[in-house]
Protein backbone atom coordinates (compact mmCIF):
# COMPACT_ATOMS: atom_id res chain seq x y z
CA UNK A 1 0.00 0.00 0.00
CA UNK A 2 1.25 3.31 -0.89
CA UNK A 3 2.65 5.35 2.36
CA UNK A 4 2.42 9.12 2.41
CA UNK A 5 -0.69 11.52 3.47
CA UNK A 6 -3.13 13.67 1.90
CA UNK A 7 -2.05 17.50 3.28
CA UNK A 8 -4.13 20.33 2.46
CA UNK A 9 -2.27 23.64 2.39
CA UNK A 10 -3.93 27.32 2.79
CA UNK A 11 -3.35 30.58 3.85
CA UNK A 12 -6.06 31.78 6.03
CA UNK A 13 -6.54 35.97 7.09
CA UNK A 14 -9.37 36.69 8.70
CA UNK A 15 -11.84 33.99 7.92
CA UNK A 16 -13.02 33.73 10.82
CA UNK A 17 -16.83 32.89 9.65
CA UNK A 18 -15.89 30.22 7.52
CA UNK A 19 -12.73 28.41 8.45
CA UNK A 20 -14.19 25.89 11.05
CA UNK A 21 -16.63 24.68 8.13
CA UNK A 22 -13.38 24.68 6.12
CA UNK A 23 -11.52 22.66 8.61
CA UNK A 24 -14.41 20.20 9.20
CA UNK A 25 -15.19 19.48 6.00
CA UNK A 26 -11.94 18.73 4.52
CA UNK A 27 -10.63 16.49 7.55
CA UNK A 28 -14.40 14.37 7.26
CA UNK A 29 -13.39 14.04 3.29
CA UNK A 30 -10.07 12.14 3.25
CA UNK A 31 -7.62 15.00 3.82
CA UNK A 32 -4.95 13.76 6.87
CA UNK A 33 -3.34 16.91 7.74
CA UNK A 34 -4.05 20.71 6.62
CA UNK A 35 -0.90 23.17 6.99
CA UNK A 36 -1.16 26.70 6.91
CA UNK A 37 0.29 29.86 7.41
CA UNK A 38 -1.94 32.52 8.56
CA UNK A 39 -1.43 35.90 7.09
CA UNK A 40 -2.38 38.07 10.37
CA UNK A 41 -5.91 37.64 11.59
CA UNK A 42 -7.03 39.85 14.26
CA UNK A 43 -10.64 37.98 13.93
CA UNK A 44 -9.94 35.01 15.92
CA UNK A 45 -9.03 32.87 13.01
CA UNK A 46 -5.93 32.26 15.44
CA UNK A 47 -7.63 31.01 18.44
CA UNK A 48 -9.82 28.65 15.88
CA UNK A 49 -6.64 27.18 15.06
CA UNK A 50 -4.89 27.02 18.01
CA UNK A 51 -8.23 24.86 18.93
CA UNK A 52 -7.64 22.55 15.90
CA UNK A 53 -4.16 21.97 16.28
CA UNK A 54 -4.86 20.95 19.86
CA UNK A 55 -5.93 17.73 17.73
CA UNK A 56 -3.04 16.95 15.57
CA UNK A 57 -4.43 17.03 12.26
CA UNK A 58 -4.34 20.87 11.63
CA UNK A 59 -0.45 22.59 12.09
CA UNK A 60 -0.22 26.19 11.68
CA UNK A 61 2.73 29.03 11.73
CA UNK A 62 2.23 32.58 11.22
CA UNK A 63 3.25 34.12 7.73
CA UNK A 64 6.80 34.83 8.27
CA UNK A 65 7.38 36.77 5.41
CA UNK A 66 4.60 39.08 3.20
CA UNK A 67 7.55 40.06 0.43
CA UNK A 68 6.52 37.53 -2.29
CA UNK A 69 9.35 38.90 -4.65
CA UNK A 70 11.16 37.08 -1.86
CA UNK A 71 9.24 34.44 -0.16
CA UNK A 72 6.55 32.20 -2.14
CA UNK A 73 4.07 30.83 0.41
CA UNK A 74 2.35 28.43 -1.96
CA UNK A 75 6.05 27.11 -2.71
CA UNK A 76 7.06 26.97 0.85
CA UNK A 77 4.10 25.35 1.91
CA UNK A 78 4.36 22.70 0.01
CA UNK A 79 7.82 21.98 0.50
CA UNK A 80 7.35 21.56 4.46
CA UNK A 81 4.19 19.42 3.22
CA UNK A 82 6.71 17.01 1.32
CA UNK A 83 9.97 16.94 3.80
CA UNK A 84 8.35 17.56 6.98
CA UNK A 85 5.32 16.30 7.14
CA UNK A 86 5.07 12.70 5.05
CA UNK A 87 2.59 14.43 1.83
CA UNK A 88 2.22 11.81 -0.65
CA UNK A 89 -0.43 14.33 -2.40
CA UNK A 90 -0.78 18.35 -1.39
CA UNK A 91 -4.03 19.86 -2.43
CA UNK A 92 -3.96 24.13 -2.64
CA UNK A 93 -7.11 25.15 -1.56
CA UNK A 94 -8.07 29.21 -0.01
CA UNK A 95 -10.13 28.76 3.30
CA UNK A 96 -13.35 30.00 1.38
CA UNK A 97 -13.09 26.82 -1.16
CA UNK A 98 -14.55 23.38 -0.19
CA UNK A 99 -13.35 20.17 -2.20
CA UNK A 100 -15.41 18.30 -3.86
CA UNK A 101 -15.37 14.79 -5.40
CA UNK A 102 -18.58 14.49 -6.50
CA UNK A 103 -19.61 11.67 -4.09
CA UNK A 104 -16.67 9.87 -4.62
CA UNK A 105 -13.93 8.97 -1.91
CA UNK A 106 -10.94 11.33 -2.34
CA UNK A 107 -8.28 8.86 -1.09
CA UNK A 108 -9.85 6.65 -3.78
CA UNK A 109 -9.67 8.98 -6.92
CA UNK A 110 -5.82 9.99 -6.01
CA UNK A 111 -4.88 6.19 -6.24
CA UNK A 112 -6.53 6.02 -9.67
CA UNK A 113 -4.17 8.92 -10.62
CA UNK A 114 -1.25 7.34 -9.75
CA UNK A 115 -2.33 3.94 -11.03
CA UNK A 116 -2.59 6.32 -14.40
CA UNK A 117 0.64 7.98 -13.63
CA UNK A 118 -0.81 11.57 -12.87
CA UNK A 119 0.87 13.24 -10.84
CA UNK A 120 -0.96 17.11 -11.75
CA UNK A 121 -4.46 17.55 -11.53
CA UNK A 122 -6.08 20.58 -12.58
CA UNK A 123 -9.23 20.87 -9.79
CA UNK A 124 -12.41 23.77 -11.21
CA UNK A 125 -13.54 26.11 -8.84
CA UNK A 126 -17.23 26.68 -9.13
CA UNK A 127 -18.40 29.81 -7.22
CA UNK A 128 -21.69 29.34 -4.62
CA UNK A 129 -24.54 32.10 -4.50
CA UNK A 130 -28.19 32.44 -3.64
CA UNK A 131 -29.71 34.83 -1.75
CA UNK A 132 -29.03 37.43 0.14
CA UNK A 133 -28.07 36.00 3.36
CA UNK A 134 -30.41 36.68 6.59
CA UNK A 135 -28.34 37.59 9.43
CA UNK A 136 -27.10 34.73 11.58
CA UNK A 137 -26.99 32.73 8.56
CA UNK A 138 -23.34 31.41 7.20
CA UNK A 139 -22.77 30.92 3.55
CA UNK A 140 -22.50 27.53 3.78
CA UNK A 141 -25.66 26.67 4.76
CA UNK A 142 -27.49 29.29 2.01
CA UNK A 143 -25.60 29.48 -0.76
CA UNK A 144 -26.55 26.43 -3.07
CA UNK A 145 -26.37 28.09 -6.56
CA UNK A 146 -23.59 26.33 -8.14
CA UNK A 147 -22.28 28.52 -11.52
CA UNK A 148 -21.20 26.10 -13.72
CA UNK A 149 -21.13 28.46 -16.92
CA UNK A 150 -18.79 31.14 -16.24
CA UNK A 151 -17.47 34.12 -18.77
CA UNK A 152 -13.33 33.82 -19.21
CA UNK A 153 -12.70 37.90 -18.67
CA UNK A 154 -10.70 39.37 -21.15
CA UNK A 155 -7.66 41.45 -20.30
CA UNK A 156 -9.70 44.05 -21.83
CA UNK A 157 -12.16 43.59 -18.94
CA UNK A 158 -9.38 42.47 -16.64
CA UNK A 159 -7.62 46.20 -16.98
CA UNK A 160 -10.92 48.04 -17.01
CA UNK A 161 -12.77 46.14 -14.78
CA UNK A 162 -16.24 46.38 -17.09
CA UNK A 163 -17.37 43.64 -16.85
CA UNK A 164 -21.25 42.46 -18.54
CA UNK A 165 -21.65 39.96 -15.04
CA UNK A 166 -21.17 40.21 -11.33
CA UNK A 167 -18.10 38.74 -10.04
CA UNK A 168 -19.72 35.40 -9.18
CA UNK A 169 -20.51 34.85 -12.75
CA UNK A 170 -16.90 35.41 -13.97
CA UNK A 171 -14.22 32.27 -14.20
CA UNK A 172 -11.97 32.24 -11.44
CA UNK A 173 -9.33 29.54 -12.52
CA UNK A 174 -8.52 26.38 -10.85
CA UNK A 175 -5.95 25.19 -8.34
CA UNK A 176 -4.28 22.28 -8.29
CA UNK A 177 -3.57 18.97 -6.38
CA UNK A 178 -0.07 17.32 -6.72
CA UNK A 179 1.73 14.34 -6.10
CA UNK A 180 4.31 15.73 -3.40
CA UNK A 181 7.21 13.81 -5.23
CA UNK A 182 6.65 15.11 -8.39
CA UNK A 183 6.13 19.03 -6.40
CA UNK A 184 8.43 21.53 -8.90
CA UNK A 185 6.70 25.19 -8.12
CA UNK A 186 3.51 26.85 -8.30
CA UNK A 187 2.30 29.28 -10.81
CA UNK A 188 0.57 32.67 -9.62
CA UNK A 189 -1.86 32.51 -7.22
CA UNK A 190 -1.56 28.81 -7.13
CA UNK A 191 -3.46 27.68 -10.39
CA UNK A 192 -1.04 25.89 -11.61
CA UNK A 193 2.02 24.26 -11.15
CA UNK A 194 5.19 22.45 -12.64
CA UNK A 195 6.10 18.76 -12.07
CA UNK A 196 9.31 17.51 -12.69
CA UNK A 197 7.63 13.84 -13.82
CA UNK A 198 4.38 12.45 -14.44
CA UNK A 199 1.29 13.80 -16.62
CA UNK A 200 -1.54 16.37 -15.99
CA UNK A 201 -5.18 15.31 -15.94
CA UNK A 202 -8.67 16.76 -15.27
CA UNK A 203 -10.65 14.34 -12.86
CA UNK A 204 -14.54 14.62 -11.34
CA UNK A 205 -12.66 16.83 -8.60
CA UNK A 206 -14.32 20.46 -8.26
CA UNK A 207 -14.06 22.77 -5.63
CA UNK A 208 -17.11 25.08 -4.37
CA UNK A 209 -15.99 28.88 -3.64
CA UNK A 210 -17.91 30.71 -1.17
CA UNK A 211 -16.20 34.13 -2.32
CA UNK A 212 -18.84 36.04 -1.17
CA UNK A 213 -20.39 35.77 2.06
CA UNK A 214 -20.90 38.83 4.60
CA UNK A 215 -20.59 42.60 3.65
CA UNK A 216 -18.09 43.10 6.79
CA UNK A 217 -16.29 39.85 5.45
CA UNK A 218 -16.01 41.39 1.93
CA UNK A 219 -14.91 44.70 3.85
CA UNK A 220 -12.06 43.29 6.19
CA UNK A 221 -10.90 41.57 2.77
CA UNK A 222 -10.59 44.75 1.17
CA UNK A 223 -8.57 45.95 3.86
CA UNK A 224 -6.61 43.18 3.97
CA UNK A 225 -5.84 43.51 0.60
CA UNK A 226 -4.95 47.08 0.52
CA UNK A 227 -1.97 46.33 3.08
CA UNK A 228 -0.80 43.19 1.06
CA UNK A 229 -0.21 44.91 -1.61
CA UNK A 230 1.28 47.85 0.31
CA UNK A 231 4.08 44.92 1.61
CA UNK A 232 4.23 44.09 -2.31
CA UNK A 233 4.41 47.38 -4.83
CA UNK A 234 6.39 44.90 -7.15
CA UNK A 235 3.31 43.30 -8.07
CA UNK A 236 2.13 44.31 -11.70
CA UNK A 237 -1.80 45.18 -12.15
CA UNK A 238 -3.20 42.06 -12.95
CA UNK A 239 -2.41 40.54 -9.86
CA UNK A 240 -5.61 40.17 -7.86
CA UNK A 241 -7.17 42.36 -10.12
CA UNK A 242 -10.71 41.51 -8.43
CA UNK A 243 -9.28 43.03 -5.73
CA UNK A 244 -8.08 45.98 -6.65
CA UNK A 245 -11.24 46.46 -8.47
CA UNK A 246 -13.00 46.19 -4.78
CA UNK A 247 -10.67 47.91 -3.31
CA UNK A 248 -11.52 50.84 -5.53
CA UNK A 249 -15.17 50.66 -5.56
CA UNK A 250 -15.01 50.95 -1.39
CA UNK A 251 -13.01 53.87 -2.23
CA UNK A 252 -16.21 55.60 -4.33
CA UNK A 253 -18.28 54.50 -1.95
CA UNK A 254 -19.81 51.68 -4.26
CA UNK A 255 -18.56 48.68 -2.67
CA UNK A 256 -21.91 47.83 -1.24
CA UNK A 257 -23.75 48.10 -4.34
CA UNK A 258 -21.68 45.24 -5.88
CA UNK A 259 -21.60 43.12 -3.17
CA UNK A 260 -25.59 43.12 -3.19
CA UNK A 261 -25.07 42.29 -7.06
CA UNK A 262 -23.58 38.84 -6.48
CA UNK A 263 -26.67 37.17 -4.44
CA UNK A 264 -29.95 36.09 -7.27
CA UNK A 265 -33.35 35.86 -5.69
CA UNK A 266 -35.46 32.89 -6.00
CA UNK A 267 -36.89 33.71 -9.92
CA UNK A 268 -33.58 35.00 -11.09
CA UNK A 269 -32.82 31.33 -9.81
CA UNK A 270 -34.96 29.42 -11.54
CA UNK A 271 -34.13 31.12 -15.07
CA UNK A 272 -30.21 30.42 -14.42
CA UNK A 273 -31.01 26.71 -13.28
CA UNK A 274 -32.88 26.50 -17.13
CA UNK A 275 -30.43 28.64 -19.04
CA UNK A 276 -27.86 25.99 -17.90
CA UNK A 277 -25.60 28.70 -16.22
CA UNK A 278 -26.16 26.69 -12.65
CA UNK A 279 -27.30 24.18 -10.68
CA UNK A 280 -27.90 23.45 -7.70
CA UNK A 281 -25.12 21.82 -5.02
CA UNK A 282 -26.31 20.85 -1.81
CA UNK A 283 -23.15 19.13 -0.72
CA UNK A 284 -21.69 21.32 1.60
CA UNK A 285 -25.09 22.57 3.28
CA UNK A 286 -26.37 18.80 3.55
CA UNK A 287 -23.08 18.16 5.27
CA UNK A 288 -23.32 21.14 7.33
CA UNK A 289 -27.38 20.19 8.24
CA UNK A 290 -26.39 16.01 9.33
CA UNK A 291 -23.56 17.66 11.68
CA UNK A 292 -26.13 19.62 13.66
CA UNK A 293 -28.56 16.73 13.71
CA UNK A 294 -25.67 14.30 15.42
CA UNK A 295 -24.78 16.89 17.41
CA UNK A 296 -28.20 17.17 18.71
CA UNK A 297 -28.67 13.88 19.29
CA UNK A 298 -25.10 13.24 20.86
CA UNK A 299 -26.74 15.81 23.13
CA UNK A 300 -30.09 14.56 23.73
CA UNK A 301 -28.79 11.31 24.72
CA UNK A 302 -26.67 13.15 27.42
CA UNK A 303 -29.48 14.65 28.59
CA UNK A 304 -31.38 11.29 28.90
CA UNK A 305 -28.96 9.25 30.36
Amino acid sequence: MTSGKIVLITVPYDQADVLEDFLDWHLDHGIDLILAFDGGSIDGTVEILDHYAAGGRVVWFPLPDRDMSRFSIADELAAMARDRFDARWIVYCDVDEFLSSNGNDLPAVLAGCEADGVTLIDIPRRTMTGPPLAPGLRATEALTLRVDRTLVPTAAQQSTWDFPVPFVFLEVGPHVAIRASAFDAFGSGAHAATITWGKSAITDLYILHYAIRGYGELQQKVRNTERWLADNPHLNPGWGWHWRRWIQLDKEGRLREDYDAQFVGADRARELIAGGVCAIDTTVSAWLEERKKSAASVLSRGAVS
